[in-house]
């Protein structure tokens, strides 16, 4: 049975960023669908993403144009080490446009989930993640009306993930059994 940790920050000044590496973060605007396909397979093949190896490429399409998620592209001299899905809830027409600067959410705010974050196999373990994640970061407290970041990972992920989520900040605050034996939370 895989055990599913949830983790947040409450508050942008929770955030404890890494030290700076030599990586460009950007927006992938318009929507790649092949993008988010290929690095959910690359990055997630070693740690049992499965939640999305059925998806066919409408639902890609359909899933990275909803204006509530963004995904962000790390490269390094114009090579890609990475990405991370930002998915911002609740999202309806005044919410949705916030990935693009628009105004801020409703009087209640968002939440903004990173949803997928990694990094391809062949630069894991160089000291880059710390830095991304804190870039993924500082780019979800920018969205306007955040008022909480948050994500879950589970017993199959990397073992340097929990230490990089606390050592930027994040707190956790539930655990839950999936019943089954693969991460898909």
């Amino acid at each position: 049975m895989t055990s599913v940790t949830y983790f947040q920050q409450t508050d942008a000044d929770h955030l404890r960023p890494a030290g700076r590496a030599e990586l460009t973060i950007s927006r992938v605007f318009p929507a790649e669908p092949s993008f988010n396909s290929r690095m959910y397979r690359e990055i997630g093949g070693d740690w049992n993403w499965i939640d999305r190896l059925e998806w066919a490429e409408g639902d890609w399409a359909s899933y990275c144009s909803d204006p509530c998620v963004s995904t962000l592209r790390a490269t390094r001299g114009g090579e890609i080490v990475g990405f991370a899905e930002l998915r911002m809830s609740p999202c309806d027409e005044t919410t949705g446009p916030a990935f693009n600067n628009a105004d801020g959410a409703g009087d209640d705010g968002v939440d903004v989930e990173i949803v997928y974050f990694g990094l391809l196999p062949q630069f894991a373990g160089r000291g880059l993640g710390g830095w991304f994640l804190s870039e993924v970061c500082r780019i979800a407290w920018n969205v306007p009306g955040c008022r909480r970041v948050w994500l879950h990972t589970c017993d199959d992920d990397s073992p340097a993930a929990v230490p990089n989520y606390l050592s930027r900040g994040f707190v956790e605050y539930a655990r839950a059994d999936t019943g089954c034996a693969t991460c898909s939370a």
